[in-house]
């Protein structure tokens, strides 16, 4: 029964079951030693190959790790350096902006609505 799977994995397989399984029948078939011997120096390279894209995949985990932390920790700076800042200038200075920090918006504080009534008019409409 033939394989029939394209992964890599799956030709790697197949390579290696004939190559296992050709080897003892070389004096048999002496025309197909070079391209057997070829074969399994291929395996022997691919195989060598998976091991180090491994170690590279592992490599490039730990440096984005790195990468993350590393960012982590230059927000927090940031935010400290933008508390004082902020200390300095004040929460709603423009001069934030220099420093790209947004500065909060200015309070705009509403009037309040006029009553209706004034508290004199509404006792004498009670008694």
């Amino acid at each position: 029964m033939a394989a029939k799977g394209q992964s890599y994995a799956e030709k790697f397989s197949r390579w290696e079951v004939l190559i296992t399984n050709a080897k003892p029948h070389v004096t048999d078939m002496p025309h197909i030693t070079e391209d057997l011997a070829t074969l399994e120096q291929k395996l022997t390279e691919v195989r060598a190959l998976e091991s180090r894209q491994e170690d590279l995949r592992f490599q490039s985990r730990e440096m984005s790790k790195q990468v993350r932390v590393a960012a982590q920790e230059g927000e927090k700076i940031r935010g400290r350096l933008g508390s004082t800042l902020k200390g300095k200038y004040g929460p709603e200075n423009e001069t934030l902006l220099k420093y790209g920090f947004k500065p909060r918006q200015q309070a705009v504080r509403k009037k309040k609505a006029a009553p209706a009534t004034s508290p004199e008019q509404g006792s004498a409409k009670q008694g």
